[in-house]
């Protein structure tokens, strides 16, 4: 094992909200359009402080009508990163953005399903992404947009 050339620093959520549905039926399988989770990160290096960044990522589930959603949520996380000086200065950008925005995203994985295990239905967990510039996409029908970690309610895309 050896350490990345990027840390994690601190992070914080600066803004939340969340819903459980009143409209969810348990009796049929939750489901989501891929469409309905908005993911939006924003970089910024830190003034004045080198090889330090703001990482922030917005995260929305706002599904369609046609969904079976126990919830709706969005919210907003700020992480703090920063790069270990014998890391080449070109490859700092390409790094962080998706080094960064992946650390962060898996603390954002952690908060949805905590805060939906809190809820009245079952928890539910944001789906694995990538932030690699032009990742190739898995095809609709193999990747649902969520899961539920009751094995029973497993989510499924339309």
């Amino acid at each position: 094992m050896k350490l990345s050339p990027l840390q994690l620093e601190a992070y914080f959520l600066t803004e939340s909200s969340f819903r459980a549905n009143q409209d969810f039926d348990p009796k049929k399988p939750v489901s989501f359009h891929d469409a309905d989770i908005v993911i939006t990160p924003d970089i910024q290096p830190i003034k004045d402080q080198n090889r330090r960044w703001q990482v922030v990522l917005n995260i929305k589930l706002q599904p369609r009508a046609e969904a079976n959603s126990p919830y709706v949520f969005a919210f907003t996380l700020v992480g703090i990163v920063w790069a270990a000086p014998e890391f080449p200065e070109d490859k700092l950008a390409p790094l962080v953005a998706t080094n960064g925005s992946s650390m962060l995203y898996g603390v954002a994985r952690e908060i949805v399903r905590d805060l939906t295990a809190r809820g009245p239905f079952p928890a539910l967990s944001l789906p694995s992404v990538s932030f690699i510039p032009d990742a190739p996409q898995p095809t609709p029908a193999a990747s649902p947009a969520l899961a539920t970690s009751d094995p029973v309610a497993a989510a499924t895309t339309k």
